[in-house]
Order: structure tokens, then sequence, then C-alpha cells
């Protein structure tokens, strides 16, 4: 008698997740009755708790895309990019916010400036995301090499919200901020935060110190960028990599400029200021340590003005 008392009592929370996996085909996330609680959770906390395996949704879109099999990923901890992106990127990232769909968004497609993050399978607003799976399911994408699948619901964020989890949103020193917190990569974080465009730190140099040299409080972002002449006689190409160069000042969207190769050594630029993402001398030292968010400096060049911190108690001295 007692256990079937605590299989009748299971039933109540069994029959959501059933009913997200008879609906876990459909086209449209219309078709959910309930609204459930669509806010992202935390990184770390689904891979901890097993709701998700990381590799089994978008965490290694970067290489689907190019036809390469996410059920098969070495994401176990082994050498290689999944382990990298899985092990020392996602299970560590205690946080809540949105991330880029890909990784590398060279050449763009259909993914190319999204941001997702897991939800509760409660979720019926997924936005054009995926929707969870049973273990059956789950097993089947995998030892068949068909379509992966997650245990966890997934959705794509929309950046127009009011209350915004996008990561892309947050300012350079917030989000190098919260990769510290939780000690993973920065070269990783900022990659996954903020969109990415294949120019370069040698191209947009010029443009940036120009902008700060016509700083002034009274003025605004654009019209520090408008007051720069536009440059002429270098070539098309120059000249229509400065015309963005100059729409992304302007916008003060946090941007990545690539470097050779996609290359973990790289540039970031917003509003005014630019800032250097290098790994350091001892950077092997760090990262086999386990110290991940220490194996890359992410230093200001130009253009950073950060509040002065008077009221912060220096612990050390006390």
């Amino acid at each position: 008698m007692a256990t079937r008392a605590i299989f009748a009592l299971s039933l109540p929370a069994a029959a959501p997740a059933l009913r997200v996996h008879d609906a876990g085909r459909a086209e449209a996330n219309t078709t959910k009755t309930r609204a459930g609680n669509c806010d992202c959770l935390s990184w770390a906390d689904v891979y901890y708790t097993d709701k998700a395996w990381c590799g089994r949704a978008n965490e290694l879109y970067f290489l689907s895309k190019n036809g390469f099999s996410a059920s098969y990923a070495a994401t176990e901890p082994i050498t290689g990019l999944p382990h990298k992106v899985c092990a020392d990127f996602f299970k560590n990232f205690a946080d809540a916010s949105c991330l880029n769909i890909d990784l590398y968004p060279f050449p763009e497609d259909e993914k190319s400036g999204k941001q997702w993050c897991y939800v509760s399978n409660d979720c019926a607003d997924l936005n054009g995301g995926g929707y969870a799976t049973n273990a059956e399911g789950f097993a089947q994408s995998s030892w068949h090499n068909l379509q992966t699948a997650s245990f966890q619901q997934w959705k794509i964020c929309d950046p127009a919200e009011a209350n915004t989890e996008a990561m892309m949103a947050k300012p350079v020193p917030t989000v190098v901020a919260l990769g510290k917190a939780s000690d993973v990569p920065l070269s990783r974080l900022l990659r996954l935060s903020y969109p990415a465009v294949n120019i370069s730190w040698g191209q947009a140099k010029f443009l940036w110190d120009a902008i700060n040299d016509e700083y002034d409080e009274n003025r605004t972002i654009a019209e520090m960028v408008d007051a720069v002449p536009p440059v002429s006689g270098w070539g098309s190409a120059i000249e229509e990599a400065h015309a963005r160069l100059r729409e992304i000042a302007k916008s003060e969207q946090g941007t990545v400029l690539d470097s050779a190769g996609h290359g973990d050594n790289f540039h970031v630029v917003q509003g005014r200021a630019a800032y250097s993402v290098t790994r350091i001398p001892l950077g092997n030292m760090a990262y086999l340590s386990g110290h991940f968010s220490k194996e890359y400096e992410v230093t200001c060049l130009v253009g950073c003005a950060e509040p002065e911190a008077r009221d912060t108690v220096d612990l050390d001295t006390m």
C-alpha cells in the first residue's frame, strides 16, 4: 500500500513532463496551455543536478553546424575543444544569463546573434527554442547519431524584453566580474557574450583613438563618432570596415573584434572603450591549476571610465 501511495503522489509531478514530451515535436510552442516559469536557469546548476548534459543542446553548435555530431562529442575530462567548452566553462558558470548560441559565428547563419539559456520544462514561451525529451528519446539520439536532444527545455532569449537576461546587454566590466566570480575562462565568456565581426583591432585602433580624442563629458558617443571624419583614399575594404565600426561604436553594443584563426587573443569594443583579451605568459600554469579565469587578462586600452571605489573596504589591511 505504501508503494501505491507513493506512486499515486508522484503522478501529478510527472504529468507536466509527460505533456512536454507529447508536444515535444510540435513546430509551434503556442500549442501549450501552461505559461510556466520561463526565467533562465543557472548553467552550473543545470549540469550539476543532471537536468541537462552539456553538448546535447546548443553548447557545441559551433561544431554541429558544420556536420559534427554532438552525440559523439568528447565532453568528458580529456583534451579537446568540446571538453574545454563544456567542462571548463559551461559546467562552472554559476549565472543565469543568456549566452550566444554560436561561439564562432563565421560565416553568419540563422543562429548568429541569438542567445539562449535553459528554462523550466513548464515554460511554454520558448521563442523558437527546443523542447525537452524523455530518457528514451535522449538515448536514441545518442546511440544512433540522430538529431541531438536534451532532458531540459531551452529558449531563445528576447533582447527586447525590459528585464532582459541577455549577456550581450551587460557592460564589459560586469561580464568580466561575472567570469571571475565563477572562475571561468574570460576569453570564452566574452565570445559567448557579445556579437563578433571579422574586423581586426589593427583596422579599428585608429578610429577608437580618434573617438577618444573627441571626448567631452557633454557629448554623446554618437556625437564623438560623428566628429571624426570618415576615412577616404585607403581602398573600399578599409572604408567599409570603418563605416561598420562607426556604427558599432554608436550602438554601444559590446562587440568582439576577431583575431586571425578565431584565436583566444582578441579585442572587445563597447562605445568609446576598447579592451584587449590576452593569454598570460603563465597561462598553462593557470589552466592546469584550475584557475581558469586567470588564464586570460582583460585590459582596458582606451576609453574606459570606471567609478572610483571610495567606499570599498580593504579587507587585507583591516
